[in-house]
């Protein structure tokens, strides 16, 4: 992968319920399931450097999801070169998924007005329905959304 900006979503899984400490923002009390971040990587290095930080567990949390990381494993990765934010249109579309819930208000969204950028899901998020949601809504890009791609890797937490 490039050093290109772009637009992520980590996909996190809960085998069972957790409690993570979350800095500031207090106790995250979460059920089984998946756990979708999304977040924006246009500083130095983009979406290389900042997916290379997410995978690994942080030995001293500074984003919100470096806490959650340390008890949840990572799935997948979606992620987009387009060099637009992408992250609040992201999450509000994946927050419209069926049974899909915001677990805490605030996370990963203390520098903009979203309710949160963390999504739980009680099933298996699959990218081909969140690329239909979004060529559906293609009319509110600019009509030049690029295809999204995955990055499974199976990483899982040490």
């Amino acid at each position: 992968m490039d050093k290109s900006p772009g637009t992520y979503v980590l996909i996190l899984y809960a085998k069972a319920q957790v409690n993570v400490e979350i800095g500031k923002l207090g106790l995250l009390r979460g059920q089984p399931g998946y756990y979708l971040y999304c977040g924006s990587a246009f500083g130095p290095g983009g979406l290389a450097a900042r997916l290379k930080h997410h995978r690994k567990i942080a030995k001293r949390p500074h984003w919100h999801i470096d806490y959650l990381r340390k008890k949840l494993v990572l799935s997948h990765i979606w992620y987009s070169h387009e060099p637009i934010k992408r992250e609040h249109d992201w999450a509000q579309l994946l927050g419209t998924e069926t049974s899909a819930s915001f677990p805490q208000l605030g996370f990963g969204s203390s520098d903009c007005k979203c309710l949160s950028h963390l999504i739980y899901l009680p099933y298996t998020p699959i990218l081909a329905v969140f690329q239909h949601k979004l060529n559906h809504c293609r009319s509110n890009y600019d009509g030049n959304f690029p295809i999204l791609e995955i990055y499974c890797h199976g990483v899982s937490r040490i």
